[in-house]
């Protein structure tokens, strides 16, 4: 039978191996690391950095015949918040609508504005208010839906992005209704390129690039719409040093709007999984958007978005390369740097030094 005698020791006098006798709390009442823990040095170094100076240990007495205690790490069961399934359900139904519009436009060769600017107003404008929106797109995708999910969640990136960057009123309605209408052309590209589950070849990419010309073919006459609208869909995919399409205009031609669809777009593809592409995280995304930001997006405007986007990370539970489930809790100085987390057994992993482990899946946010 085995007995534990629990006492309290300075941080100073820890030792790897050592056994945590009591969970270790934030001073806001988070668990920090868990009652039964085995102690690392990375561990040691954690409290030492939280400026804990002392915790519960407890040591094991125990016969010479009893067996060694292997402990397992069980499978992660996230329960789903009434906050969360509130978004999921209106977000659902949000892509339900937007189906279905673009089936029409896909028919009828028009767009239809009204019914679209009264689901920008109705259904995606609310979703700004929703506490932790970045999040809960990140868990809603799906790869079927995929047009119609990016074209919600652009939507809703350029509303929160345009909030960041000071934007107010009729500004931030249009740059919602902008990020909703930016892929309206594909409404025009032929169902076989657009679901092609293979590498498009030059010439079908050709043909995919041409969307963004027809989307603005659709709306470009209509009175209900702001120049700021138009321009968003033409340009999404224009880029500062002149390198994307249709007119390959540099970065004094790129309509403000325009630059921000483009990162919310671009950000939004990246952490999307496609019929020919597969997600990558949004931390990864983030590491590359600041290495690639200065010749082909806003500097600026993407700075803003990814300082801020970075906020949302803080408690995201991960999956790591070596199979552990970690929580993320430190996040670094700078935008590209890959974070701290902490495993379910307590351990602190500095992802920015230790680069053989890496997050290889996003589990909850």
């Amino acid at each position: 039978m085995t007995t534990y005698i629990k006492k309290q020791c300075n941080t100073d006098d820890l030792v790897p191996g050592m056994q945590i006798g009591e969970n270790v709390l934030t001073e806001n009442g988070q668990v920090m690391l868990q009652e039964g823990a085995i102690l690392t040095q990375s561990m040691i170094t954690g409290l030492q950095c939280w400026d804990i100076f002392s915790i519960i240990i407890q040591e094991a007495i125990s016969d010479e015949t009893d067996d060694p205690i292997v402990v397992e790490e069980t499978p992660l069961t996230i329960p789903v918040s009434k906050q969360q399934q509130q978004f999921y359900d209106q977000y659902n139904a949000t892509t339900e609508s937007t189906k279905k519009l673009f089936g029409s436009m896909r028919y009828f060769k028009e767009a239809p504005i009204d019914e679209l600017k009264n689901l920008a107003d109705s259904a995606v404008l609310p979703m700004l208010e929703s506490v932790g929106v970045i999040n809960h797109l990140q868990m809603v995708r799906t790869q079927d839906d995929y047009t119609f999910q990016h074209s919600i969640n652009v939507s809703v990136i350029c509303g929160i992005l345009g909030k960041w960057l000071g934007y107010s009123g009729s500004e931030i309605t249009d740059l919602v209704l902008a990020g909703l209408l930016h892929d309206i052309g594909k409404s025009q590209i032929p169902l076989d390129i657009l679901n092609k589950p293979d590498t498009l070849t030059a010439e079908e990419m050709k043909i995919m690039q041409t969307h963004s010309t027809l989307g603005y073919k659709l709306i470009k006459n209509n009175k209900k719409l702001s120049s700021a609208v138009i321009y968003g869909v033409l340009q999404h995919h224009e880029r500062m040093d002149g390198s994307g399409y249709p007119l390959s205009v540099k970065a004094d031609k790129l309509h403000p709007f325009a630059r921000v669809v483009a990162i919310a777009d671009t950000y939004d593809a990246m952490s999307s999984d496609r019929v020919y592409h597969h997600k990558i995280t949004p931390f990864a995304v983030v590491e590359q958007m600041a290495g690639e930001m200065y010749n082909k997006l806003d500097p600026d405007v993407c700075t803003v978005f990814l300082n801020n986007v970075r906020n949302y990370f803080i408690g995201n539970i991960v999956k790591l390369t070596d199979g552990r489930s970690a929580e993320v809790v430190y996040l670094g100085q700078f935008m590209g740097t890959r974070p701290t987390v902490c495993t379910r057994n307590g351990e602190f992993i500095d992802l920015e030094k230790n680069k053989d482990i890496a997050i290889v899946e996003l589990m909850n946010a």
